[in-house]
């Protein structure tokens, strides 16, 4: 007959009466020790290195992020001062707060860097946000203590270390390509004035003796051929007058002061002649810091080229107006003459770039590049706008303010 025992029943299995039944949790209990394991767990899993101390710096728990930090095991952390973790000169900010965890204050979170020593010896740094925290006085043998996370950044210090050290080389680089840049640059306009002079010379012989040549007796075709040759030497020579303007305006002493324009403008008006030729209307002018001859230079090229725009306007009218923006003084010189294609506007200070012919615009095309160079060494700038032809044309002059 088959056997009634159990199958995998022990044979010196106790009596039932003698076994010890489990301790019943009440649902409450339950739900506690279900919360704390989920927390427990949360704690040891967590990215970021959690350390709580007690008031004497002790570390009573650490996380595995928080040993894998330090290249130690978390429980081997547990019973250790942090301190000795800590670069030296830490020590005093993890002595501060412990001072108020003896005097049970709990302080506001502090969020700072910290330089560690790893059990290897190698050094790497951490963001640690620091708060002080209190169990209520109604526990019993509980004490303060101190909630540290700590976040690896030792790779960010370095990345931060290695820009600052990419931007400092940058910058000695700019500084050096700006001194060879502004050396070439004058360097060049020597070149301009002194080759501007050395072609003076010569110049001036081809003119002596085509003049000789009119006025012998030639035939009608010579004599237009010497015409041609009288006049090409004219025009190379207003050339190589306009190139010397523009080498001198660069290399000419400036002498930055405080500067009325008013009283500029009201000169500059007088001398160019404009005051009786357009009906201008101004604003007052403020004080700005510039060098007087170079501003008087720059409105007088700016109140030339309005007179010329303006040849054939019935009513010519020049408006001037200022206006502050921030730290600089801009003020515009508009006109109601024949104006140009706001498309070449970028081109309109080039040296000999001209926007109309002779006929309608007489010059060398060198007055604005003059203008632009003056406004630049003032630490000032120069820009031009138009609404297309018969608009007019806007000139704007930036300049720092008078202090």
């Amino acid at each position: 007959m088959p056997s009634t025992e159990p199958p995998f029943a022990a044979a010196n299995d106790a009596p039932a009466s003698l076994a010890v039944p489990a301790p019943t949790l009440t649902p409450a209990e339950q739900a506690l020790a279900a919360a704390q394991g989920s927390y427990r767990q949360l704690f040891e899993s967590a990215p970021v290195g959690y350390v709580v101390l007690s008031r004497a710096g002790t570390v009573l728990q650490a996380n595995q992020a928080a040993g894998a930090l330090l290249g130690l095991a978390s429980q081997q952390l547990e019973g250790q001062s942090f301190a000795h973790w800590l670069h030296p000169r830490h020590h005093g900010d993890l002595a501060a707060l412990l001072g108020q965890l003896d005097r049970r204050q709990a302080g506001p979170s502090l969020t700072t860097e910290l330089q560690l020593q790893r059990a290897d010896g190698q050094a790497c740094s951490a963001q640690a946000q620091l708060v002080a925290s209190e169990w209520p006085e109604s526990v019993p043998g509980t004490e303060p203590h101190l909630l540290m996370a700590l976040t690896d950044i030792t790779a960010l210090k370095r990345a931060q270390a290695e820009l600052l050290r990419l931007n400092q080389t940058l910058e000695t680089r700019i500084e050096q390509r700006t001194a060879e840049v502004l050396g070439m640059a004058g360097e060049m306009e020597r070149l301009t004035q002194s080759v501007a002079h050395d072609l003076s010379g010569p110049l001036r012989h081809i003119q002596s003796f085509a003049g000789r040549l009119e006025r012998s007796d030639l035939s009608d075709q010579d004599r237009r051929a010497v015409g041609t040759i009288t006049a090409a030497a004219g025009k190379m020579s207003t050339l190589i007058s306009a190139l010397d303007q523009v080498a001198l305006a660069c290399n000419s002493q400036l002498n930055l002061t405080p500067i009325d324009l008013d009283r500029v403008l009201d000169a500059t008006l007088k001398s160019s002649g404009a005051i009786h030729r357009l009906e201008v209307q101004r604003d007052d002018l403020p004080r700005v810091m510039c060098d007087i001859q170079s501003m008087q230079t720059v409105l007088g090229h700016l109140l030339d080229n309005a007179l010329k725009a303006t040849a054939q306007t019935p009513q010519p009218r020049l408006q001037v107006r200022a206006e502050r923006q921030g730290n600089e003084i801009i003020i515009h010189l508009c006109d109601n003459g024949i104006g140009f294609n706001p498309n070449y506007r970028e081109h309109i200070t080039e040296v000999f770039r001209k926007l109309h012919p002779d006929r309608e615009f007489a010059g060398e095309g060198v007055g604005l590049a003059v203008v632009r160079r003056l406004m630049l060494r003032q630490g000032g700038r120069l820009w031009a706008d138009s609404g297309g032809a018969g608009a007019g044309a806007c000139f704007s002059l930036a300049l720092p303010a008078a202090p």
